[in-house]
């Protein structure tokens, strides 16, 4: 959700029942100025909160579009109510990845907590207790804290889920990725249609992919890997209000994400507002 559009788009997510408060929202609004103003980012926006049991984290994200081809470059921030200052969230060091799956369950809202805690390198031979039992060989270089969790849940989302409607975004000549300012929205039939949704992330699809290459991606709005080939399938729903003109998907994968598009105009967007647990036992539900 662009900042600029906070306060106008989040009603917009009424069907899912997702709001924030007016000190939630007037923070945010100034401390996701103050990352634009920092560092001077071509978008700003409000990524969601992932709920913990003593605080709640609160994701910014920033994307520059020029000089990155075809895909704009994501950096991700996070606070909490404590003093609402963004800090930027490190990607996870190579390995540290497989620590995450361990823990499925509810942030407890102190960033500097220790998940996993190093050996130092003089007492790796030595006969110690297993910090990870069945794993004694699996354990971090550095201390594996909630913040290094956080990270990686963060993008996991975002690459699973982050969703627009086609049309939102074209490829101009040289590959640049800009918004669509032609965009006039979906109209109320494709506003229905799961295949008129894309995720925003680097197309990973063969075929998206070789549209791309040729240079198919100029003159056609569905570039984009489209969520309806998710699997498992059934990993969305989608429902539209009373009026047919508001349309609202929800991942089943990640509850707690929604995305929203209002028929023909240029509001859309996404949030995610949940505890931050992936539904890993959604494929043998479906």
């Amino acid at each position: 959700m662009l900042l600029s559009k906070i306060s106008t788009d989040l009603p917009l997510l009424w069907p899912s029942g997702v709001t924030l408060n007016l000190e939630e929202k007037m923070n945010l609004e100034l401390g996701l100025l103050k990352i634009h103003e920092h560092e001077d980012f071509e978008e700003v926006l409000f990524w969601g909160k992932i709920r913990g049991i003593m605080k709640d984290y609160y994701i910014a994200m920033a994307l520059n579009y020029k000089s990155h081809k075809e895909f704009p470059k994501k950096r991700f921030f996070w606070c909490t109510s404590h003093n609402w200052t963004f800090a930027e969230l490190a990607p996870l060091r190579s390995g540290e990845s497989e620590f995450v799956d361990r823990f499925n369950m509810n942030f407890s809202g102190e960033h500097d907590k220790i998940l996993v805690e190093a050996i130092e390198d003089d007492q790796k031979d030595e006969d110690l207790d297993p910090v990870i039992p069945g794993d004694q060989e699996k354990i971090p270089n550095k201390n594996f804290t909630e913040l290094d969790r956080l990270s990686y849940v963060v993008r996991s989302i975002c690459h699973d889920c982050q969703t627009v409607p086609v049309g939102a975004f074209r490829m101009a000549p040289g590959g640049d990725l800009t918004r669509n300012k032609n965009f006039e929205g979906l109209n109320v039939p494709a506003l229905r249609e799961m295949k008129n949704y894309g995720h925003f992330r680097p197309v990973e699809l063969a075929e998206k992919r070789e549209m791309i290459d040729r240079g198919d991606a100029l003159n056609m709005p569905d570039f984009f890997d489209p969520i309806e080939k998710d699997t498992p399938k059934g990993s969305w729903s989608l429902v539209v209000d009373a009026s047919g003109t508001l349309a609202c998907l929800r991942s089943q994968l990640w509850p707690g994400y929604f995305a929203y598009c209002k028929s023909n105009c240029q509001a859309y967007g996404g949030i995610y507002v949940g505890d931050g647990i992936k539904h890993s036992d959604l494929p043998f539900m479906l």
